[in-house]
């Protein structure tokens, strides 16, 4: 595995970009409703500002969003997805239903508690003293 990636795997790009925090959770965003202002997806995903900053400006040098800045005051700056972008959401539902399926994002169960082993032998479930 290690020869055939020499030079690079042809997905390790792709790796590389989407596995950096955030990046699925803003295309995900975008998916949801597009175009979408940076405090919008901010708010949405509760991401300290430059880290999402950070991760705007590499899924559109990538090619995989759109920035349009508006001539306004204040400023106004939507992003969306190209069509790029558009082709990861197949991608993105997978991941989902993968991560539905096993459970993935749930809070671990309580574990069970263990039983008496006197109400394992005598097959009758353990009684509190009562008091008198």
């Amino acid at each position: 595995m290690v020869d055939a990636c020499k030079g690079g795997c042809p997905f390790q790009e792709a790796l590389d970009l989407l596995g950096r925090r955030y990046s699925l959770s803003v295309l995900w965003a975008l998916q949801q409703r597009s175009p979408r202002r940076f405090t919008d997806i901010k708010h949405d995903l509760g991401v300290n500002p430059v880290t999402l900053s950070q991760r705007l400006t590499e899924l559109q040098e990538a090619g995989v969003i759109t920035r349009q800045a508006f001539d306004e005051v204040p400023p106004r700056v939507e992003y969306a997805l190209t069509e790029k972008g558009h082709d990861l959401l197949p991608l993105l539902e997978g991941l989902e239903q993968w991560a539905d399926k096993y459970d993935h994002g749930a809070a671990p169960a309580a574990p069970t508690p263990p039983a008496s082993p006197v109400a394992t032998v005598r097959g009758t479930p353990p009684t509190s003293p009562t008091r008198g």
